[in-house]
């Protein structure tokens, strides 16, 4: 299984914190780093700092050697398809490749943090357009890096396109990511354009109804599903061991929680991967068994980088 760690930037934190996470990553083992597109505080805190995702993962790219770096996800209401695919492009060249791999990857979703669009002008259609975008920006941004299609033509909705030449298309192409909760239009586009299938904070018993509905969009297009694996994103608050946990559990709570520490505690058991040593893997164990191959780990108190070393030398060894 692959562990990944994912932050949430748009709640405050500078490049020099970003950076700071992502290195210690790569320093103690983690296959990628994942960060929000954001542009507004999904918390609804007003006026704190937020940053451009690409311009920050191309920053990472410089700065880290090894480690993945990828979005999670890209809302296509934020950059015109082929704007997206020369930036993605551009920050896949200077990060270069893991083995025979792109180092980038590019998550992709609908979007759905109203307030962030209205106050950055952004379009905002109901959700029926958005997946219609959705599914036309994964059209496009497939085929302006397919150097087997040149010149590329598209005439869609949102799209139009003529006589595109992507130069140089990116080799190799990074991995598209599609993000999203629903059993329904998530799977059918994800099986038709997507390279993996990223759901959020869900159950187990979640991740094995999402995977039955991948498999039957993936027969429906007549695809492999073993050729489109199923991540999840979710929270992650975990101790090298128990008492370090309950630590560290009373520090977040203290910032993000409400009521009592243990009721808030048996919440987020479940979903997020949680406890310590033991339980935090027992729990990736269950995801395990119903075929999730990755787990990105959201940190939420991305300060303490000490979490970070918890989960590589105390839970990783014990999958």
């Amino acid at each position: 299984m692959r562990l990944s760690v994912m932050i949430e930037p748009q709640e405050g934190l500078s490049y020099a914190q970003i950076l700071a996470v992502a290195q210690r990553a790569e320093q103690t083992g983690f296959a990628g780093f994942y960060r929000s597109d954001h542009y507004s505080s999904v918390a609804d805190r007003e006026g704190v700092a937020s940053t451009d995702a690409w311009a920050t993962l191309a920053g990472l790219a410089r700065d880290t050697e090894r480690i993945t770096l990828g979005t999670m996800v890209t809302p296509v209401t934020f950059r015109p398809a082929g704007n997206l695919a020369k930036v993605v492009a551009t920050v896949a060249e200077m990060a270069g490749t893991a083995g025979d791999r792109s180092r980038n990857h590019l998550g992709m979703g609908t979007g759905w943090l109203e307030t962030e669009h209205r106050q950055h002008g952004f379009p905002f259609e109901d959700l029926a357009t958005r997946f219609r975008r959705l599914d036309e920006h994964l059209q496009v941004v497939r085929g302006l890096w397919d150097a087997t299609d040149d010149p590329f033509e598209f005439d869609g909705e949102f799209v139009t396109i003529s006589g595109a030449h992507f130069a140089p298309p990116p080799d190799p192409r990074p991995r598209i990511i599609m993000g999203g909760t629903g059993k329904r239009k998530t799977p059918h586009l994800a099986a038709r354009s997507a390279d993996e299938l990223n759901t959020v904070f869900q159950s187990a018993r979640g991740c094995h109804e999402m995977r039955q509905a991948m498999d039957a969009a993936c027969e429906e297009q007549d695809r492999d599903p073993a050729s489109l694996p199923l991540t999840l994103m979710t929270g992650c608050l975990v101790g090298a061991t128990d008492a370090e946990f309950r630590d560290r559990a009373k520090r977040l709570h203290a910032r993000i929680g409400s009521g009592d520490l243990d009721a808030w505690l048996d919440e987020l058991r479940g979903t997020w991967v949680i406890g310590g040593p033991e339980e935090a893997a027992e729990h990736l164990g269950r995801l395990s068994d119903v075929e999730v191959t990755g787990v990105l780990l959201q940190h939420q108190d991305p300060d303490d980088l000490d979490m970070l070393d918890a989960v590589t030398a105390e839970i990783a060894p014990r999958l």
